[in-house]
């Protein structure tokens, strides 16, 4: 007897590349900006009837907190937490800016525009503090 996966899941499709909501970072592998955007989908999705949906700004210090520490176990510095929500908060904002778009807008640039910010979210997503003098006290 096979199990079946009743639970809805948010997904968003830009130019043919699928974001899927995701619960938690992959284990032993740093982020990349994919990986950022399908952890927001999750923390900004509805959680039921009657409660409350979380604000960007509150997804984003989660998803920062979870982000800073998953480099910090893997022997690695990072930047100061403000500047990784903000980091999140612009890449979720582009995200929505494309997703957002009308199907009959949608041209040449922004199929272009589209394309460039799904292939810069196939990169690590970089964090790294590069300040030795900070990385000193840390």
């Amino acid at each position: 007897m096979t199990s079946v996966d009743t639970r809805s899941y948010s997904r968003k499709t830009l130019c043919g590349v699928h974001y899927i909501e995701r619960t938690e970072l992959q284990h032993r592998m740093l982020p990349t900006g994919k990986d950022v955007i399908r952890n927001m989908l999750y923390l900004l999705r509805p959680k039921g009837a009657g409660q409350i949906q979380r604000y960007k700004d509150a997804a984003a210090q989660l998803l920062e907190e979870l982000v800073q520490e998953h480099w910090l176990s893997c022997s690695l510095f990072t930047i100061h937490t403000r500047y990784i929500n903000k980091h999140i908060l612009k890449i979720y904002g582009e995200f929505v800016t494309l997703i957002q778009k009308c199907k009959p807008r949608q041209i040449d640039s922004f199929q272009a525009r589209a394309v460039g910010f799904n292939e810069e979210m196939k990169q690590l997503m970089d964090l790294f503090c590069q300040d030795s003098e900070i990385r000193k006290k840390m």
